[in-house]
């Protein structure tokens, strides 16, 4: 049901608009893999010449949804930062985001999009070499590939979610099974380091947990009621996003830690504050400045331009 729906809209708006849209690609994510391996010296760049293409084969030709869905299109970069050449062994920074269409039937030729998940994972280590074999298999750990699904099931549970209210659950579920898989204190898997950042087990725990289960129902509401219904009522989207946004900040405000909730306003300030440019009432970004506190500087400088 939830695929149809999707494939509904995309529908839609191809015949509305007599747009030229292909389906031959059927598979359930696009990643683009972006590297950077500037940290690294010449002889270590060699080794990963291939890293790029065997990651988007891997990422792009596996399934992740149960059902044929529209390809979400996503990005990871990769930063690397040293190695271990006796163990060939990497550290990296990994930058994941994804994005989906903002549904308008009027204008599918000039088509608008918004990032569903946007997250910079400093702490990854893995095992890489160019003879190791890309298999998927969700029953066994492995520092890599185990990543990768990781942030693919992730992606997918926020694609999901978009839709429909916790449509991500089976996804994020999927994501919390890989963590539960690791076996002692891996790096960035199930121990935080310190500082501000979760764990990967952190991050899709919270998610789960019935205390996200407020910010999770906004989270659709601010995208699908929202950004989705603005070019069919503008009114009415306007008031969805405020009110999705005002159960955000309340969530926010009542937890000690709201992990997915700081990547959500990281991710969607500036889209926020641009949203609301045309929206005829600057005293809005007054709220906005106390709904998200973090990103106060984005909201006055979108004051000043609002019309």
């Amino acid at each position: 049901m939830q695929s149809q729906i999707k494939w509904f809209l995309i529908l839609t708006i191809f015949f509305l608009n007599n747009t030229k849209f292909s389906f031959s690609q059927q598979t359930d994510l696009y990643v683009d893999v972006i590297v950077d391996m500037t940290q690294l010296n010449q002889a270590e760049q060699e080794k990963l010449v291939n890293f790029k293409q065997k990651v988007e084969d891997y990422l792009n030709k596996n399934k992740y949804h149960n059902d044929k869905i529209p390809t979400i299109r996503a990005q990871m970069q990769f930063s690397f930062t040293s190695v271990d050449v006796s163990s060939s062994t990497y550290q990296a920074k990994v930058f994941i985001a994804s994005q989906r269409e903002i549904y308008n039937p009027f204008k599918a030729n000039d088509p608008k999009f918004t990032v569903a998940f946007r997250y910079l994972d400093e702490r990854c280590q893995f095992y890489y070499s160019e003879n190791m074999v890309f298999l998927k298999n969700d029953l066994r750990f492995d520092p890599f590939l185990s990543l990768l699904d990781y942030y693919a099931y992730l992606i997918v549970g926020y694609d999901e979610d978009s839709y429909f209210v916790k449509g991500g659950n089976r996804y994020f579920q999927k994501a919390l099974d890989i963590c539960n898989k690791v076996s002692g204190n891996l790096n960035g898997w199930n121990e935080t380091g310190g500082g501000s950042k979760p764990s990967r087990l952190q991050l899709v725990q919270e998610l789960l947990d019935v205390r996200s289960d407020e910010f999770r129902k906004a989270y659709f509401e601010y995208m699908w009621t929202g950004l989705d219904s603005l070019a069919i009522n503008k009114t009415n989207a306007y008031k969805n996003i405020v009110d999705a946004l005002e159960t955000i900040g309340k969530v926010k405000s009542k937890e000690v830690k709201t992990f997915n909730i700081d990547i959500f306003f990281d991710s969607k300030a500036n889209e926020i504050a641009e949203t609301f440019i045309d929206y005829g009432d600057k005293t809005i970004y007054d709220k906005l400045m106390l709904i998200d506190r973090s990103h106060q500087s984005i909201y006055e400088d979108a004051k000043k331009r609002a019309r």
